[in-house]
């Protein structure tokens, strides 16, 4: 998607689904928002926190599955807050959604399940970092079918992946 393709066909709000976890990177989605809002676009924001179920047997002797869901959701709301405060000073529309299972197959059906005409996330992560990662950003790029993938820098600028192939797909 290109900067003079974030329109939507329907002329409602440009939808943009950005994952967002502990990590700085997650919002620069949030920056990308508030970029194309004061550029005049009308936007519509949907945080979505992912938390992995969780197998460690060390984990599970000492909390329950329920202890552990409820602590994930109590993190998910706390991440969301922190992402969504920026667009709500803007006046920008912006919900928050957490869900439990597999970061990628959530990010995808997530996107897919609310019209999102975007998902916006930092490019993957290269070099050593990104070997040591679970790559979830170039997993949810190669595997997206429906809704174009947006990777963005801090400032909420787009970026072509390191392949040097489109941003999207």
């Amino acid at each position: 998607m290109s900067e003079g393709e974030e329109v939507t066909a329907t002329g409602r709000p440009l939808r943009l689904l950005v994952p967002v976890n502990a990590n700085d990177d997650s919002r620069w989605g949030i920056a990308y928002a508030l970029r194309l809002h004061a550029q005049g676009r009308a936007v519509d924001v949907c945080c979505l926190n992912v938390g992995e179920p969780v197998t460690q047997w060390e984990v599970l002797r000492f909390r329950t599955q329920a202890e552990i869901a409820r602590f994930q959701a109590e993190r998910a709301q706390a991440f969301i807050e922190e992402a969504c405060a920026p667009l709500s000073a803007e006046r920008i529309p912006c919900r928050g959604f957490f869900k439990r299972g597999s970061v990628v197959f959530s990010i995808l059906d997530t996107a897919e399940e609310l019209a999102c005409d975007a998902i916006v996330m930092p490019p993957p992560a290269g070099g050593l970092l990104g070997l040591l990662s679970k790559e979830i950003v170039a997993t949810v790029m190669r595997k997206s079918r429906t809704v174009p993938v947006i990777t963005v820098d801090r400032r909420g600028m787009p970026v072509p992946p390191a392949d040097g192939g489109s941003a999207t797909h």
